[in-house]
């Protein structure tokens, strides 16, 4: 069993990984409000992280598509919140390394503008991709945690 407590908490890493299934994922961890769902199949590309983002927060339909509208949108969150993305080894495989070096940096600055509300990001991914996705975060030097 896990300690899910840092989930209400403003304090980093926002990061985590959760190695196993996505269903064990769905049932280990606590009913949190505001809790959100994305899939890393549909976020394969910038415009698909986008488009699965605005999808799961329910962006306002003015939202813009860019990854300085993603901040601004994620950062207006009332509560902040916890996202889920499952089958997060395929997140932005179809882009760019560079989208993958962005992408944190925005939520970076995302979980620094909504403090002290908290807001984590837990990336779901079955034990044969676990070493993949960790050694990917830290190419990046992304802080992570694993629960």
């Amino acid at each position: 069993m896990s300690d899910w407590t840092f989930l209400t908490s403003a304090e980093g890493p926002h990061l985590c990984v959760w190695r196993g299934a996505a269903a064990a994922l769905a049932e280990a961890v606590p009913a949190a409000e505001p809790l959100r769902w994305l899939r890393g199949s549909r976020m394969r590309t910038r415009a698909g992280l986008l488009d699965e983002w605005a999808a799961a927060a329910q962006f306002p339909p003015y939202f813009g598509g860019t990854w300085d509208s993603l901040r601004d949108s994620l950062s207006d969150l009332p509560a902040g919140g916890t996202f889920l993305v499952f089958d997060a080894d395929q997140l932005l495989q179809d882009a760019p390394p560079s989208d993958g070096v962005t992408l944190m940096a925005v939520l970076e600055a995302v979980a620094e503008d909504l403090a002290p509300r908290p807001f984590h990001l837990v990336l779901q991914v079955e034990p044969s991709h676990h070493g993949d996705l960790v050694e990917g975060l830290r190419r990046l030097r992304v802080p992570f945690r694993e629960v």
